[in-house]
């Protein structure tokens, strides 16, 4: 290839991906680079995610890479249509969050289904599990790297009536985030409503649902604890998400600059990992008026507990089977060879 045609190839991608020309050459100017978050008004999102983009990874880079930060909502793209937009190159650096795909591409929320991990360590070793499987989808089925996988404080469920344990969600109608948590309130008599976060305060409100599932922080960033009563504890999935690059820009960077990057993006994600434990601490008690509450406004909430046990058998009679369901054969297999004897759990199909 002449020098000339790959000056001009470097161009269009460049342009194509929304970043500033000149980016395979030397220039003193800076890389800039698009980049779509997760949940905008989110701790982890204002305190985490923004400063990562906006200050870190200059610094990192020493000024050759500036990101554009945006969350969906902002870029006015839907959560379901990131992985279209990964795939188009439309920005180089993108979130795709778990449960917002959990429809078209069932195998990659697979690591967080509800009631398969009950903390931050089981999930871990689910992550370990399924990470090389998400690589090989990215890259082969989108064209995307899959630099980094974040989580988010656990599920939890807010009703603004009393309920006593997941049981008694029987007769409800409950927002939930993915089809994955809407095959466990099936199961439990009640009857899902799939809506977007943003969404769900105003339908709480409204009278359109009864109950909401979503992280007990980001609830509270919302307002949901002044539309509510009542919230559980037990976790019903992480709000797990991707963090990825459109692979033809990424291999087009320097090696230099990619090994910056991706050493940010480590830390990036161990960040995000800690947070979300430390949130679900907060939501809890900022939901509830608990004294520890130091990041939200505190609530009155009446918590609601529940033993693990006495509900974990259901991630195995609707959970798992209606995830193997929509996801094929093949899935079960890999979920039976990958994860079945860590869960102690098989899939049928």
């Amino acid at each position: 290839m002449s020098p000339v045609f790959r000056h001009i190839l470097a161009l269009a991608l460049a342009f194509w991906l929304g970043i500033a020309p000149g980016f395979a050459t030397e220039q003193a100017s800076p890389l800039r680079v698009r980049v779509i978050g997760g949940f905008a008004g989110t701790s982890q999102f204002d305190r985490i995610e923004q400063p990562f983009w906006t200050r870190r990874l200059p610094a990192l880079t020493g000024g050759r890479m500036v990101a554009m930060l945006q969350s969906s909502t902002q870029a006015g793209v839907s959560p379901d249509q990131m992985l279209n937009v990964m795939r188009s190159g439309a920005v180089l650096f993108g979130t795709v969050e778990a449960n917002a795909i959990a429809l078209d591409e069932p195998e990659l929320a697979v690591a967080d289904l509800p009631l398969l991990a009950e903390d931050t360590a089981a999930l871990r070793r689910m992550v370990a599990l399924w990470r090389p499987r998400f690589h090989a989808i990215f890259a082969e089925q989108y064209g995307a790297e899959l630099l980094a996988v974040f989580i988010r404080p656990p599920q939890v469920v807010f009703c603004n009536k009393p309920f006593t344990g997941l049981r008694g969600l029987a007769g409800l109608r409950v927002r939930a985030a993915s089809v994955n948590q809407a095959d466990l309130l099936l199961a439990l008599g009640a009857q899902p409503v799939v809506m977007a976060f943003d969404r769900m305060v105003g339908a709480v409100r409204e009278g359109l649902v009864d109950c909401a599932i979503t992280g007990g922080l980001p609830g509270q960033a919302v307002g949901l604890h002044r539309v509510t009563t009542h919230v559980s504890s037990l976790p019903l999935g992480w709000a797990m998400s991707f963090l990825t690059a459109h692979q033809p820009g990424w291999q087009a960077l320097p090696a230099g600059l990619r090994e910056q990057v991706q050493q940010g993006v480590a830390e990036l994600e161990a960040a995000m990992w800690n947070a979300a434990e430390e949130e679900r601490d907060q939501g809890e008690a900022c939901n509830t008026g608990d004294a520890r509450c130091r990041q939200g406004e505190r609530g009155r909430l009446v918590a609601v507990r529940e033993d693990p046990a006495a509900i974990r058998p259901l991630f195995g009679a609707a959970v798992l089977p209606g995830w193997a369901r929509r996801c094929g054969a093949t899935c079960a297999e890999s979920w039976n060879a990958v994860a079945g004897p860590a869960a102690g759990v098989y899939a049928l199909w």
